[in-house]
């Protein structure tokens, strides 16, 4: 291998994309430990206060709302669904999947929100004293 190949591959490591997904992979590993308490994770976290609005949703809507392919999703709301979570809804469109938020849903939510605010202010000021912004 010749420096000029070396360089070639090490330029690699730069990526944008890497390096922010390595970044929020990171950040993910951090709102999980901060979570595990509550019994869930910061991605089901988000799916459940996507629903918390107390309005049934159909898995395509999730899906637009929060960015997440839908076979991704089916996969935590199954698992969701097997906590009783969240509980699927019958359609008068059969196409249409709908789910919404169980009353456990809302208790392990509630449990959930002040570690989760602990993550958020923990997050806030590391971002201060590091001077980085976080979005």
């Amino acid at each position: 291998m010749t420096a000029e190949t070396t360089f070639k591959y090490r330029q690699l490591m730069s990526c944008k994309c890497f390096r922010m997904r390595k970044a929020a992979r990171l950040i993910t590993q951090f709102y999980d430990k901060k979570l595990r308490p509550s019994g869930i994770k910061i991605t089901q976290f988000s799916i459940l206060s996507s629903l918390a609005s107390g309005k049934t949703m159909s898995v395509s809507e999730l899906s637009d709302e929060l960015f997440i392919d839908r076979t991704t999703l089916t996969r935590s709301l199954d698992r969701l669904n097997k906590l009783e979570l969240i509980e699927k809804v019958k359609s008068h469109d059969a196409r249409h999947r709908l789910v919404r938020l169980t009353e456990k849903g809302y208790e392990t939510l509630d449990h959930a929100i002040p570690l989760w605010t602990e993550a958020e202010e923990e997050i806030f000021s590391e971002s201060k004293k590091y001077k980085f912004a976080v979005i």
